[in-house]
């Protein structure tokens, strides 16, 4: 063992491992004392079939609303008829509809121009 029994010590080698010891130390209590960080699970969207109706409110450039109509009445009834929407808040429920916009109308499977006008 040349190394002690020389009677020299060899400070480039002890000053390396002293250096190495604190950068070591100080990763060590670092990652120690770092926040905890929570889980977060991604969400998972479900994927809504649209309806024939409601793809075609939307493929004809309608939007999908809500509205009072008769208890009669379901889901995109047609609106380019007079009646379905007409009656009373006693006698009706909220349905979803399709709002066209001015001078079209929804007639159960996409915006038309109604033929009265």
């Amino acid at each position: 063992m040349p190394f002690i029994t020389q009677g020299k010590t060899n400070w480039k080698f002890v000053v390396i491992v002293i250096i190495l010891a604190i950068i070591v130390g100080g990763g060590a209590l670092w990652y120690a004392k770092r926040p905890e960080q929570s889980y977060q699970p991604v969400e998972i969207q479900k994927i809504e079939k649209k309806s024939t109706q409601e793809q075609g409110c939307l493929n004809s450039r309608g939007t999908v609303s809500t509205s009072l109509c008769c208890k009669s009445s379901g889901d995109f009834p047609n609106l380019c008829l007079i009646g379905a929407c007409g009656c009373s808040p006693d006698n009706s429920h909220r349905v979803r509809v399709c709002d066209c916009g001015t001078a079209r109308c929804f007639n159960g499977n996409e915006c038309v121009v109604p033929e009265n006008k």
